[in-house]
Formats: structure tokens, sequence, C-alpha cells
């Protein structure tokens, strides 16, 4: 299941994933918040709260995801990953070097640490964006 999260920017993609998530409920929620966000802003932050495993993403869901990510890859400003998957965390850390902006894995216990950060201004070294588009 995925719903958005609340209280968060503008230019912030806020979304917790739990049970099985399916590719119709990502592409209805998820990657639809994804292009507003992308037809707003050069720039997008994004926080996923994996309160399951990415095991528990059906294979289409994973593809949408990574279709989601590749069409907007110059995009990304802050990506915070928080899940209590030590080997998901690592992963996106990993992954920080390879795309623009950052990519920080965050702990369950840290998710206000996450969403702080993920909120902050963009990474005007790292990013073009500092508003929205007119």
């Amino acid at each position: 299941m995925v719903e958005l999260l609340e209280n968060f920017p503008s230019y912030v993609v806020a979304y917790k994933a739990s049970g099985i998530v399916d590719a119709d409920e990502y592409k209805k929620i998820v990657m639809k918040r994804v292009d507003e966000v992308a037809q707003k802003y050069d720039a997008i932050n994004l926080i996923v709260r994996l309160e399951t495993g990415m095991q528990n993403y059906t294979l289409n869901a994973l593809l949408d995801y990574l279709k989601i990510s590749f069409k907007h890859i110059r995009r990304w400003n802050r990506m915070a990953i928080v899940s209590d998957q030590k080997t998901v965390r690592l992963f996106y850390d990993a992954l920080s070097p390879l795309v623009p902006g950052k990519v920080q894995g965050f702990t369950l216990d840290d998710y206000d640490k996450a969403a702080a950060w993920v909120s902050e201004p963009f990474l005007t070294d790292e990013n073009r964006m500092n508003s929205p588009k007119p």
C-alpha cells in the first residue's frame, strides 16, 4: 500500500509504503505526484518511508519506480530513504555519488531527521533550481 505523506513543502514528494506495493497504486499515487512536482519545479526532493521491504514491491511497481527515476534523473535534489532494512539504506547511500543531488538513508527512528533534511532548500551548487517555475 502506498500513501502520500503530508506537511512537506510543495517541492517534496513524500510517501509511505507498507505491505504489498503494486504497479497500479504506484502509478496513481507516486508517479502522479512526481510528475506534478516536476511540472512546477526544476528540482525534486523525495522522501520514502519504507515500512515494508523492497521485496514487497511487485515487479511492475519496481519497473515503474525505475521508469520515474530515470525520467527525472537530472532533477533529483535530495532523496531520503527511510527504512529499517540496512541493505536498502546502504544501497541508496552508495547510489548518491552516481546521481545529481544527494541521496541519504535513514532508519525509521530517524524519520523526523530525514523529513527535516529533505525539506531543506534546494542544493543550488548541485541543482539549478532556487524557486518554482513561473
